[in-house]
């Protein structure tokens, strides 16, 4: 096995698959049947699927690199220790771990592995090779089945902030701080350059509330949060969930998983991809808002209740600047339209009245207190 780098970074493609191959031969009971198979749709890692033998405990797993940087961007920097974090989501969710009450066959995350902490290379449970949400909410669907998809990963992520809260054991298992650094710069100091690049009157308002919630998010938090809860990270298995990519968790604000999610459906309601994506995003939003406020019960108030609202609204609008006049617009729905195309203009003026007035309820009413 080859000896040096932390990471992958300085080396040959056929260096990382050696050290990848090596890897490989220490997971117990399973015996490699091809070559590892680089993945394509990740944004933040390099992602491998191999097969083994059929019928085995681990038919094929999955393999996966964290770079210090973005994978898709490598000009942002990015803690390549998030992959611990991972691992410690999946033992934390899986049987006998402090979550796994969250969890059962019909929703839950993949089967921890094998981590090397030398080069950040985390081995998991391929859980299938099957539809993330972004393509399930692309077919047709009935009302009925779109709203109760909604309505079951509502009660995944109100569940997990229910029994997170006020739990210090799980604050340090989830320590990520350097992701919301790293998130601050990229995302909510960027919004009033956004704002200002869309020509919007109240740039430097916008700019100052994003600001002001992103240095919150570097304080305390209240309970775990799954921090890319967006479509890519639901793997929809017949009537199965799995809910993959946990590298950005934390102890922090349950509004960033709330407004993550609604601020994508959103999107997918305003430029669908697809005849049937809009009416799926629209019933699914429902369903997941609803309940989520179910699944906190009388804990509501406590742990979201008017301040989540608020901050879920600045993040929903800030997310939304960034996937159309930002960073991230690459590569996602609103890919290479010019700021005044009248998607981008309806997009912002969205995303600038939720940043602006986050105290109106808007698109979370659903949630008002």
């Amino acid at each position: 096995m080859i000896e040096g780098p932390t990471n992958l970074t300085e080396l040959t493609d056929a260096e990382r698959s050696s050290i990848l191959e090596d890897m490989i031969k220490k997971v117990p009971g399973f015996t490699m049947r091809s070559k590892p198979e680089p993945l394509t749709g990740g944004l933040l890692n390099f992602v491998w699927r191999i097969q083994g033998e059929p019928g085995t405990i681990y038919p094929s797993i999955i393999a996966k690199w964290a770079p210090p940087y973005v994978a898709t961007n490598p000009e942002i920097e990015l803690d390549p220790d998030r992959i611990v974090i991972e691992a410690n989501a999946l033992k934390i969710f899986g049987k006998d771990g402090a979550l796994s009450q969250l969890t059962n066959e019909k929703i839950r995350l993949p089967a921890f592995v094998y981590l090397d902490t030398t080069h950040n290379i985390l081995i998991m449970e391929d859980v299938c090779n099957c539809p993330d949400l972004s393509q399930w909410i692309q077919s047709p669907h009935k009302p009925e089945e779109s709203f109760k998809m909604g309505k079951r990963i509502g009660s995944f992520i109100g569940n997990l902030h229910a029994l997170s809260a006020e739990r210090p054991d799980l604050a340090q298992q989830f320590s990520n701080p350097q992701i919301q650094q790293t998130r601050f710069r990229v995302l909510y100091q960027n919004v009033g350059m956004y704002a200002q690049r869309a020509n919007l009157h109240n740039a430097s308002e916008m700019g100052v509330a994003a600001v002001t919630y992103g240095e919150l998010l570097q304080r305390s938090g209240k309970v775990v949060v799954m921090g890319d809860l967006w479509l890519p990270s639901v793997i929809v298995s017949g009537d199965d969930l799995r809910i993959i990519d946990w590298e950005l968790a934390h102890y922090g604000h349950p509004s960033q998983d709330v407004g993550h999610l609604a601020a994508h459906l959103w999107m997918h309601m305003h430029r669908p991809p697809s005849a049937s994506t809009a009416e799926n995003a629209m019933n699914m939003l429902k369903g997941f808002l609803e309940n989520y406020r179910i699944a906190l019960g009388e804990e509501f108030n406590r742990i979201f209740g008017s301040e989540g609202l608020q901050e879920s609204s600045i993040h929903f609008g800030s997310e939304i600047l960034a996937r159309t006049v930002g960073t991230f617009q690459e590569g996602y729905l609103y890919q290479g339209l010019p700021w005044d195309h009248a998607d981008i203009q309806e997009a912002i003026l969205m995303a600038a009245s939720h940043i602006t007035n986050p105290t109106s309820a808007g698109i979370f009413e659903p949630l008002q207190v």
